[in-house]
């Protein structure tokens, strides 16, 4: 169980890593300006994770406390059919673009430093509540944040949150390329 758990938590660390190495490696702007109307700037994405993860925080609480009163099962942890299709489809590189519901689109963009700070933040709540999961039934249930229609196990929604990381930092990665592309050929 501990090495299905402990991956996770290298994915979610990754994450971070990821983060403050774009951050570090753009400046204000090119962090900030969307490489075409329609795409998201990597402010953006790195603001949609957090809004993301702040909606996350308290579902995958409350049910590793539910979890936590119930027996635990031993053994690897699985996920469940519906989290293992969404964690693929999650993946990157980006397969179909899916819109998001209103609650997790950024309404504004902020400073490279409060944006990372405020990522890492999270991170390292998702990355506590992990290490609580440990001593959790993870077969139990949560009902998504994205869509209340949707329920899939406790393992399932980490292995979720980071695939969707991977996901939104691929296309911040991708948003700044893009950029640096534009402005390299411009200055030709």
């Amino acid at each position: 169980m501990a090495d299905a758990l402990d991956e996770v938590e290298k994915e979610l660390n990754e994450a971070t890593r990821r983060a403050w190495t774009l951050v570090q490696s753009t400046d204000g702007r090119m962090f900030t300006v969307r490489p075409t109307p329609l795409r998201w700037s990597a402010a953006e994405c790195l603001a949609h994770l957090s809004i993301s993860s702040e909606m996350f925080v308290p579902v995958l609480r409350e049910a590793i406390a539910k979890a936590r009163q119930g027996a635990r099962k031993r053994g690897k942890p699985k996920m469940d059919l519906l989290g293992r299709v969404l964690a693929w489809f999650l993946e990157p590189p980006i397969r179909t673009k899916v819109k998001t519901t209103a609650p997790f689109v950024p309404k504004s963009t902020r400073a490279k430093a409060d944006a990372f700070g405020e990522f890492a933040s999270l991170q390292e709540k998702l990355i506590d509540l992990l290490r609580e999961a440990r001593e959790a039934d993870l077969r139990t249930k949560i009902v998504s944040p994205f869509d209340k229609r949707v329920r899939y196990n406790l393992f399932s929604a980490f292995r979720i949150v980071a695939a969707h990381e991977r996901r939104h930092l691929w296309q911040a990665e991708q948003a700044v390329a893009e950029l640096r592309r534009v402005q390299s050929a411009a200055s030709r």
